[in-house]
């Protein structure tokens, strides 16, 4: 037998014939190839000897396989196990048996075919049998692996097993088999006949996703004392379970019902306990406090349908398109994104600027190969009809407030551990509504206490955060926005207006951008907790309260702050900085492109992520992308164009800055730490300024607006001080001497005039809160009337010259700056009632902030 294969040449690669070929075309072309599965085979092939594996064994997935190796050049298939189609057998199995000759034992032909440098594709398992349930399919009846590595062991090149996953259904596996799984195989280990039935349904969308290789001879050095039987099972299983892995990754987990969820979640001891504690807290028998529970369950769990994502996808794909020029997709934070989702339980966390988030992150990550994720959102949006479909995309609903009700947020707290323990990829706004100033909003601690404390109890799951930016052009809620930000009362939503909201179809938006920030290891995280909080500390249960409350919000800065990060800086945000920054009345458009062309260059030294038609090859600024994201605003109408001289000349409605402003805020964050220097060093008509006397003013600015601004949480604020005065001295913003430091002459000192510029709104609006606290002396008023009453004076304030920017008056930066305010005890917050705090004993009190203030508008 040794002799004869010997004698026998390494089989040619699989011919197709005339029909097989057309059945290439018309059906393989279609499949959705991850975008780095070529390089990756090709820089595995420059390594060693490539031999291709699959999970179950599948003649379809054979043919897929061979015509995706040839269209892009790839090392091709000359081995393949028994398919167990007889005469049909390819590489010359087949003639063999209808010639009668004996067959090479595929021992031989596997160590043959490798030895010459050639590679093989290898099935791990077959099919369930008929009738009978198998979580991981039948064993076949040649150990291949073992052979490979016994071949490995007798040569010196690398032997890399590259795992392959065709993902040809839609819908996961089912942890609860149904009489079609037992006929013909579950969803993960189909047989033949549903092999090709969901073939047939779904070989428009099919996907291949390739693992990372594994490296046999490497294995085999790291674990020389194992026996090859022993190291044949280890390797086996850790390619079944990264096929499994890339497989849950575009389908999802294995299903479960929702009502056996809800089961599993009301057996849980916690949550048995909190209904008991509700039974005798109400009164009420232990049943109908379950069933209560059991309706809360009802109205907060998710019913995701792979059907209903589907069908979403394909109309959502059609609606970008109507809306947008682009959806900008970050490619490399993706790949990241896959590779951390293929052993951990993802939990997304995105910036949250419009009711267009919910949709296209999930939309966007679904055209992507992954599983759309399931996303906590408000009660708010659960009306019919638009409810329903949500809950069907993979939405589950939160009430915006759990007190007054402990039952209530324990559900929640189970929910999100048996997601986290499932697997599940979860979503959920860190900031808590929208943002309705364009700038990042201050995070909301409640959903990630409760995601800190499940993260930390399930020591067999490792759970990381991603932070994730969403961005604009245009933000399609800018009127209602705008109507908010001047004192209008924020309106529900109903269908009417969404109704309404169909002529944003007839708009473009510009371009929208995702972009993925570096990836959170929670137990990493929770480890560097333990060594920062003190010695002898084991578990997260050793951490007081107090320690656990400060790493949450240690936890949640650092997402917020990582989001700022990777925000791109859209050329709708660049152009609104120009024109906002600019001191005169109009903007001719040479010195817009100078100012753009300013700020950008200021950008690219601080790292950040700008869009890529911002900019020529050489770095130049496209003048072009400037013009167009002027078009954008001109139609929007909140810039004038005056077409009166050699040049257009741009102006702003000062009933508009407001809403121009919201694109300015998407980006300011880049500036704030020079801008809070520019503005402590401007403040008064001095040369120069003591370092430690600059550092005071700034560190006084960064409390006032702590409330304002995401600052960063890695260093301390002596840190972040030294590091952006040193690149303000780099940028030759600054000239630093003998321990002081002044603003540069010239064109560097309109930069810094230009970074106070940016604030100057903020002290404006802090400006106008100090004067509104006025009222509070009188007595104890509502918000609501507090908010009225302080913008009537604002708009006094404005008329008299006192406020010069229209777009200071806005009822969001006041109740900002009423948390400053309460922070220096100048009033007192008590639910939606101000009333004076109690270091103000008359208007004196107010009147002595209020220089520190004026000073910086100087």
């Amino acid at each position: 037998m040794q002799e004869l294969a010997r004698r026998s040449p390494t089989p040619a690669p699989y011919a197709p014939n005339a029909i097989m070929r057309w059945l290439y075309r018309r059906f393989f072309a279609h499949i959705l190839v991850d975008e780095n599965w070529s390089r990756g085979v090709r820089e595995a092939a420059s390594k060693g000897v490539v031999v291709y594996v699959m999970r179950s064994l599948s003649f379809l997935d054979f043919l897929c396989l061979d015509f995706l190796l040839k269209k892009f050049g790839l090392p091709l298939v000359r081995f393949v196990n028994d398919l167990g189609l007889w005469i049909l057998e390819p590489f010359g199995k087949g003639e063999r048996r209808l010639s009668l000759r004996r067959q090479i034992p595929e021992e031989e032909a596997l160590e043959r075919t490798v030895g010459d440098g050639y590679s093989a594709l290898l099935f791990l398992r077959r099919p369930p049998q008929l009738g009978r349930q198998a979580r991981r399919g039948r064993k076949l009846d040649v150990d291949l692996i073992r052979t490979l590595i016994h071949k490995q062991r007798s040569t010196a090149q690398p032997i890399l097993l590259v795992p392959q996953t065709f993902v040809w259904s839609k819908q996961p596996g089912s942890a609860s088999p149904s009489l079609l799984d037992l006929l013909f195989g579950p969803v993960q280990w189909p047989g033949r006949v549903r092999v090709f039935c969901q073939f047939l349904l779904n070989y428009r969308n099919a996907k291949l996703r390739s693992g990372e290789p594994f490296d046999l001879k490497a294995f085999l050095e790291r674990n020389e004392d194992l026996t090859d039987s022993q190291v044949a099972d280890k390797i086996r299983y850790a390619l079944l379970r990264r096929m499994e892995r890339d497989r849950a990754v575009v389908l999802g987990p294995m299903k479960k019902t929702t009502a056996r969820i809800q089961e599993e979640l009301l057996r849980g001891q916690r949550v048995r306990a909190e209904i008991q504690s509700y039974a005798s807290q109400k009164g009420i028998s232990r049943a109908k406090a379950e069933r209560v529970a059991r309706k809360h369950l009802r109205h907060l769990c998710a019913k995701q349908s792979p059907f209903v994502v589907d069908v979403l996808h394909r109309l959502f794909t059609w609606v970008w398109a109507r809306m947008y020029d682009g959806v900008v997709m970050d490619k490399e934070g993706l790949e990241r994104l896959r590779d951390a989702a293929r052993d951990s339980s993802l939990v997304l966390l995105p910036s949250h600027k419009s009711h267009i988030d919910y949709l296209v992150l999930s939309d966007r990550l679904y055209a992507n190969a992954f599983m759309a994720p399931l996303i906590a959102a408000g009660e708010n949006l659960s009306f019919w009809p638009i409810g329903p479909v949500l809950r069907r995309a993979g939405a589950f609903f939160i009430r915006r407030s759990f007190k007054g009700d402990r039952l209530y947020p324990a559900l929640v707290e189970a929910y999100l551990r048996k997601l986290l323990a499932e697997g599940f990829t979860t979503e959920f706004f860190l900031e808590g509504g929208r943002s309705r100033t364009g700038k990042a909003l201050p995070p909301k601690y409640g959903l990630l206490a409760m995601l800190f404390d499940s993260a930390s109890k399930l020591p067999a799951t490792k759970v990381r955060l991603v932070p994730i930016s969403i961005g604009y052009e245009r933000i399609i809620e800018e009127r209602s926005f705008v109507h908010e930000l001047g004192g209008g009362e924020k309106q529900s939503e109903n269908v009417g207006d969404l109704i309404k909201s169909s002529s944003i179809l007839r708009s473009k938006w510009g371009r929208l951008y995702v972009q993925f920030g570096n990836i959170i290891d929670f137990d990493e995280f929770l480890e560097s907790t333990r060594r920062r909080s003190a010695s002898g500390l084991h578990t997260i249960d050793d951490l007081s309260p107090n320690q656990q409350r400060a790493a949450v919000r240690a936890l949640a800065h650092k997402v917020m702050y990582s989001i700022n990060e990777v925000t791109v800086v859209t050329p709708a945000a660049l152009v609104a900085t120009a024109l906002l920054s600019h001191r005169k009345r109009g903007m001719t458009m040479s010195a817009l492109i100078a100012t753009c062309e300013d700020l950008l260059s200021t950008l690219a030294t601080m790292g950040a992520r700008i869009a890529h038609q911002l900019r020529i090859g050489d770095g130049r600024i496209r003048k072009d992308t400037i013009e167009e994201a002027l078009r954008l605003f001109i139609d929007a109408r909140l810039i004038i164009a005056h077409d009166t001289g050699p040049e257009p000349i741009y102006t702003i409605d000062s009933e508009r800055r407001i809403a121009l402003e919201y694109y300015q805020n998407t980006t300011i964050h880049f500036f704030v730490p020079s801008a809070l220097i520019a503005s402590a060093l401007l403040v008064d008509r001095e040369e120069w300024v003591d370092i430690p006397r600059l550092n005071d003013r700034v560190q006084q600015l960064s409390r006032l607006f702590k409330h304002e601004f995401i600052f960063r949480t890695d260093a301390t604020f002596d840190q972040v001080f030294d590091d952006a005065l040193k690149s303000m001295e780099g940028a030759g913003e600054v000239e630093i001497r003998d321990g002081q430091v002044q603003a540069t002459e010239g064109m560097r000192r309109l930069r810094l005039q230009r970074y106070a510029t940016m604030l100057q709104t903020f002290f404006e609006s802090y400006l106008l809160a100090l004067r509104g606290a006025e009222i509070v002396l009188d007595g104890p008023i509502s918000k609501k009337d507090w908010y009225k009453r302080t913008l009537a004076l604002g708009q006094q304030m404005y008329l008299a010259g006192e406020i010069e920017r229209r777009e200071s008056l806005s009822k969001l930066k006041l109740e900002t700056a009423l948390n400053a305010l309460q922070d220096y005890k100048l009033v007192q917050i008590t639910g939606d009632t101000l009333e004076r705090g109690i270091d103000v004993d008359s208007v004196a009190d107010l009147h002595a902030l209020e220089p520190k203030l004026t000073g910086f508008l100087r």
